[in-house]
């Protein structure tokens, strides 16, 4: 996750001088829409899959190199792709594509050879107490393991994360193929392979996930049966989404408005439990700063479901911002300041300085969705400096949510 923050900055620093700068677009663009979806969200996908299955299974890679094998891997490939697009480097672009493709098959394998790692430990001494495991947990770390409670949640986001991973596969697979395909070294996505990884991977993993960690976060009351038929919906788009690209543009555009439906509904029922101040099932209320950041994440994921509905293209700046900052960015802030006290054992410097970080990457998102929904809709009005305005803020938003918890960590050395 060390590395997603690191990418996020970057991404981020990238997001802000395009904000700043609009003329670096052309040559600065492709660079951010490499780093954010995989160096920052997909990369922190693999290392919050890691730590849950960790903490509520006991799943650990049996070797530590097995792990980083994985890690360096999706790295790699974020560096040559970089560097491939960069300095017109064909070798290197397809390298890294190649390597995107592969990191999921690595990460895959490992939890394979987790789970057989657990089973031989369980069938070397059965006498081990199911338990014990969690007593050096805190409560809400416990809270994370399985529990009947959550059984068919938990089994749901079990299979829309494998299932998106599978998502994943194909469209990393499409993009090395359409390098290989064409001679340019610019980034090789279509329709078919954007819908697979964008809102096939990203979004599907971060719903998966939300089906298992949100129920116990702020007890929302998702049936079985619900989610079940969410899920299957939103397979049912995404794979109509790509066939749209061989048969006919009407199948992706229809299969992009019931993916908004979906969306609507998923966001809806979390903005509603986030609205509700109660406390965890372990009778520990979330942080404030992790309850107004949630709130704000799921706005935004409604948002984006109803401009989805509406027609808004799921592949445009407005829709892309909406998905990966205003929703998945401040999810992932919200997430981090409610387990991070409890994984680092570390609390963040102060609940004020806490708000203001969070302020200032919402405000940031907000800016920046406005003025691509102006450019969105034509209506470019003071478009720029909103984009300054609004980048300059997410970027301050980033940095300032990693020097906390930079700072959290010495200041508990030091003491």
């Amino acid at each position: 996750m060390g590395l997603a923050f690191a990418n996020f900055l970057v991404g981020a620093s990238l997001g802000g001088w395009m904000a700043v700068q609009p003329l670096s677009w052309a040559r600065i663009g492709m660079i951010h829409a490499e780093i954010n979806p995989f160096g920052w969200l997909t990369m922190l996908i693999y290392g919050m899959t890691y730590a849950v299955l960790a903490i509520s299974a006991g799943l650990r890679p049996p070797k530590a190199w097995v792990g980083w094998i994985h890690v360096a891997c999706a790295e790699l490939a974020i560096a040559l792709t970089v560097c491939g697009v960069l300095y017109g480097w064909r070798l290197g672009l397809v390298l890294g594509l190649t390597l995107q493709c592969v990191a999921p098959v690595i990460f895959l394998a490992n939890i394979l050879l987790s789970v057989a790692a657990r089973e031989r430990l369980r069938s070397m001494s059965e006498r081990v107490d199911k338990g014990e495991q969690y007593t050096s947990l805190t409560p809400v770390l416990a809270s994370l393991s399985r529990s009947p409670q959550f059984q068919g949640t938990d089994r749901i986001g079990q299979r829309g994360t494998d299932i998106s991973l599978m998502l994943f596969l194909v469209g990393t697979g499409w993009m090395i193929g359409s390098v290989i395909r064409s001679p340019s070294t610019t980034m090789p996505t279509t329709p078919a392979s954007e819908f697979l990884v964008y809102y096939g991977w990203i979004g599907g993993a971060i719903f998966a996930v939300s089906l298992h960690l949100f129920p116990r976060f702020m007890k929302v009351r998702l049936g079985g049966r619900l989610a079940n038929s969410l899920q299957h919906i939103w397979v049912a788009a995404i794979v109509c989404g790509v066939a749209g690209e061989f048969f006919d543009e009407v199948i992706s555009h229809i299969a992009s408005r019931i993916l908004g439906a979906v969306i609507v509904i998923y966001g809806a029922m979390y903005l509603l439990a986030s609205l509700v101040c109660k406390p965890t099932m372990t009778g520990v209320y979330p942080p404030r700063a992790s309850r107004i950041a949630w709130i704000a994440a799921w706005t935004f994921c409604v948002t984006l479901g109803v401009a989805l509905i509406c027609g808004v293209n799921p592949f445009s700046l407005l829709a892309l911002h909406l998905l990966f900052l205003g929703f998945a960015t401040n999810l992932v802030y919200g997430i981090g300041y409610m387990l991070f006290p409890h994984l680092l054992r570390r609390q963040p410097p102060g609940h004020v300085i806490s708000l203001a970080q969070i302020s200032c990457s919402i405000l940031g998102s907000l800016l920046m969705v406005v003025a691509f929904g102006g450019l969105q809709f034509g209506f470019p009005g003071h478009t720029f400096p909103l984009l300054a305005a609004g980048g300059s803020l997410a970027w301050g938003g980033a940095l300032g949510f990693i020097l906390i918890w930079v700072f959290a960590l010495v200041r508990s050395q030091k003491a």
